[in-house]
């Protein structure tokens, strides 16, 4: 995390500078609408957030999100965060979810959510291990749209804003599941997914709707009430596993 500092957005070139630096982390052609700096400064002027991370003066950087309400309580809703491919691995998306946590924090609100692609492992990870949020609901197709991933499935996580550590979870289980497979052991439930984004991207079309099919049906089936996801970890080079399970210091309801 050298040289890199997080701060909001406070100039219509910063936030134009996000607008631009979204679309080339997701691949969009120029003329794509993506998002507006006028949004982005209302977002700031109404409880929302819009953070940068800067290398020296350089965006590397960005999340932006709004409030939220259910049935009447509040929370962060992080829409996007998204960091230069020329700096990742350098601790940027998580000092961006910490910044964005600060920002909600302050409007008095207790948690965030945010989405994911179920199917990239590695977000996963970041998200349950790293940050230690809980997968608590599944949504198939939730943009009703297809991206670069296929058809927007998405998971999305809640994350306690009081600095929690994250819950303890069981040892990976002995023998590796097939991508898509359910394995049960006690109190948990394990489930197999690709490890890198770039073997969902290398299959056939129809096999890679066939897993995606495979695992929406168990991500549905399993989420729901107290049981979430809490860890996503590598079980080989070639499969992570979901751990499914009671989330820690949720009473039922």
């Amino acid at each position: 995390m050298s040289g890199i500092q997080t701060r909001p957005l406070t100039t219509t070139a910063e936030r134009l500078a996000a607008v631009r630096l979204y679309r080339v982390v997701f691949g969009l052609p120029g003329d794509d609408p993506a998002f507006t700096p006028k949004l982005l400064s209302a977002l700031q002027h109404t409880g929302g957030s819009a953070v940068g991370a800067f290398d020296d003066d350089r965006l590397v950087g960005f999340a932006y999100g709004f409030v939220g309400l259910d049935a009447g309580t509040p929370y962060h809703y992080s829409q996007t965060a998204a960091v230069d491919p020329a700096a990742q691995g350098r601790g940027v998306g998580r000092q961006l979810k910490r910044a964005q946590a600060e920002v909600a924090r302050r409007s008095g609100v207790r948690t965030m959510r945010w989405a994911y692609d179920p199917l990239q492992a590695r977000n996963a990870h970041f998200n349950l291990d790293v940050l230690g949020a809980a997968g608590r609901w599944f949504h198939r197709d939730l943009y009703d749209m297809e991206d670069h991933n296929g058809r927007t499935d998405r998971v999305v996580v809640e994350w306690a804003l009081d600095d929690r550590p994250p819950a303890a979870v069981p040892p990976l289980p002995r023998g590796v599941p097939e991508w898509g497979e359910v394995r049960r052991d006690g109190e948990v439930t394990w489930l197999a997914v690709p490890a890198r984004a770039e073997e969902l991207r290398n299959m056939k079309p129809g096999d890679a709707l066939e897993l995606r099919d495979r695992v929406a049906d168990a991500l549905a089936e399993l989420l729901g009430s107290r049981i979430v996801l809490r860890s996503c970890r590598r079980a080989d080079d070639r499969t992570a596993l979901y751990c499914i399970g009671a989330q820690p210091g949720v009473a039922a309801p």
